[in-house]
């Protein structure tokens, strides 16, 4: 009788921490692809200004408009072009997915956080202010792949 109750609750245990698990991984979002090339809305050409996404979570960023990374006024932990009056910056770091209520890309360069672009309607929306603004101030725009 002892042996029967001991096989009940082993049982018990066991589908219960089926369950939890089993709902716990299917909560989880499911990753984003971003690899691709994001261009500056309305932009055209081989300068436009972009953002070259790889799935290895590197990414590379071309003529980007100076607002965008050089918000901080420090160039030690800002991208190279920051401190540089003239051509808009280009350089290259590392990039996450951001969760939460907010999704899209988090931009860093050697360690220290760029920018946020913001996913809305199959684009990239930045803001250089607030966010509070009824429009971004840029939205990059993915290329289709060739």
């Amino acid at each position: 009788m002892l042996t029967r109750r001991w096989t009940r609750v082993a049982t018990a245990v066991g589908v219960l921490t089926l369950l939890v698990t089993g709902c716990a991984a299917g909560a989880q979002p499911e990753q984003q692809d971003h690899a691709g090339t994001w261009v500056l809305d309305g932009a055209s050409g081989d300068g436009a200004p972009a953002f070259v996404v790889s799935a290895d979570r590197t990414y590379r960023a071309r003529d980007i408009p100076t607002d965008l990374p050089c918000r901080t006024g420090n160039t030690a932990t800002s991208p190279p072009g920051c401190a540089a009056d003239g051509d808009p910056p280009s350089f290259s770091g590392r990039w996450e997915a951001a969760d939460g209520d907010s999704p899209g890309i988090r931009f860093s360069f050697d360690g220290h956080f760029v920018r946020q672009g913001y996913e809305s309607n199959g684009g990239l929306d930045f803001f250089v202010g607030s966010l509070d603004v009824p429009r971004p101030d840029y939205r990059f725009v993915r290329l289709p792949s060739d």
